[in-house]
């Protein structure tokens, strides 16, 4: 089974960057040369459950530290050529760097020790990059029904459409961690992908679902 994810990033303009992801790495801590933008205390998400304590970091913020220091200095629309590689598949497509990046930081953030995000962990598990707005909605929503049946609750999907609430003010504040960090626009405006993906699956969940519910239908 899976237990590592790489992301290659071809740039059109030459050049490549590797990106690893240890889908069951520790927990980041504080530690020396972490830049400002990942205390805690910045820009801190209103509901973040983390004690504030002196020095703490913010455990996704700093897994995110590699890939801003990589492309903070890219503009979002720069082509690229990137490969999803594990160890069942690999997964190309030709796109610009916000794209795929946005992909790689919601694998990153998924798997980071950030108690909120951590709700994703199941997906992440599983990834699969360039998912349309169907396909992602119905690997949430059967992420939610699932965990319902494993903690022995009744199915329902209001866990999920409180858990896109919770996202939604997550991102607005980890978007102001990154304007600090990014130079030109590529790791905010993957961030602002991200974030506006999983508004457009909350607000079009019902629609989402009704079609969905017509491929159990007989034909």
């Amino acid at each position: 089974m899976t237990t590592t994810v790489t992301y290659l990033f071809r740039l059109k303009k030459g050049g490549e960057q590797r990106f690893v992801v240890d889908l069951n790495r520790p927990a980041a801590r504080a530690a020396d040369g972490l830049p400002g933008w990942t205390a805690l205390a910045q820009n801190t998400c209103p509901h973040c459950p983390l004690p504030q304590t002196a020095g703490a970091i913010c455990p996704a913020a700093a897994d995110l530290v590699p890939v801003v220091d990589r492309f903070s200095a890219l503009a979002s629309v720069e082509g690229a050529e990137v490969s999803v590689i594990t160890a069942e598949r690999e997964v190309l497509k030709r796109t610009d760097v916000q794209t795929a990046l946005s992909g790689l930081m919601g694998l990153i953030l998924a798997t980071s020790g950030c108690p909120i995000l951590s709700r994703l962990r199941p997906l992440a598990q599983t990834h699969l990059p360039f998912l349309t707005e169907t396909e992602m909605v119905y690997r949430m929503a059967a992420m939610q029904l699932f965990g319902c049946f494993l903690r022995g609750e009744p199915a329902s999907f209001d866990g999920l459409r409180h858990f896109f609430a919770d996202i939604d003010t997550l991102d607005q504040a980890f978007a102001e961690r990154l304007r600090i960090a990014a130079e030109k626009d590529a790791s905010l405006n993957a961030l602002m992908v991200l974030h506006a993906r999983a508004m457009i699956a909350s607000l079009s969940i019902d629609q989402q679902l009704d079609r969905i519910r017509g491929w159990f239908e007989p034909g």
